[in-house]
């Protein structure tokens, strides 16, 4: 049984396929070794639920399937604001498990690429580094009047 195709070798819309009302039967092992419904995986965690990745970082989980870095959270919860999507928490003293509402410092993605490219941070000292986001945000001011200016 041949079907019908345009130039571009695509079925023609309305062209009933050839397996319609056919039953599927898979065979093998496949019907016992499917996922069942409500089963939940070995490594499930509860909302609310607080890991810790390989990386260094701590997540939190707020919802099924969502996410969101702990430093994120903790700063949105003291600030009782929303982050933007463009910008980030940074840790001042660099220890990425001191989650202190005063260590946590949001900076726009722009200034946190000044501060990695010109290695602005300080591990260790949170003033110094302060002192470096300061200087981030102050040659980005500068770059944005030499643009207006041109």
């Amino acid at each position: 049984m041949t079907q019908k195709r345009n130039s571009k070798g695509q079925f023609v819309k309305g062209t009933t396929p050839w397996n319609k009302g056919k039953d599927f039967n898979p065979g093998g092992r496949s019907v016992e070794t499917r996922f069942k419904k409500g089963l939940k995986p070995p490594k499930y965690q509860k909302i609310g639920a607080i890991v810790k990745h390989k990386d260094g970082y701590t997540y939190i989980k707020l919802a099924e399937h969502k996410w969101q870095l702990y430093q994120r959270y903790i700063w949105e919860k003291y600030h009782h604001k929303k982050l933007k999507r463009s910008q980030t928490v940074l840790f001042l003293d660099g220890n990425r498990n001191n989650f202190a509402p005063d260590n946590l410092m949001a900076i726009s993605r722009k200034e946190l690429a000044i501060i990695n490219h010109e290695k602005l941070l300080t591990k260790g000292s949170s003033d110094l580094s302060r002192t470096g986001i300061l200087i981030a945000k102050l040659k980005l001011k500068i770059s944005k009047r030499g643009e207006a200016n041109d």
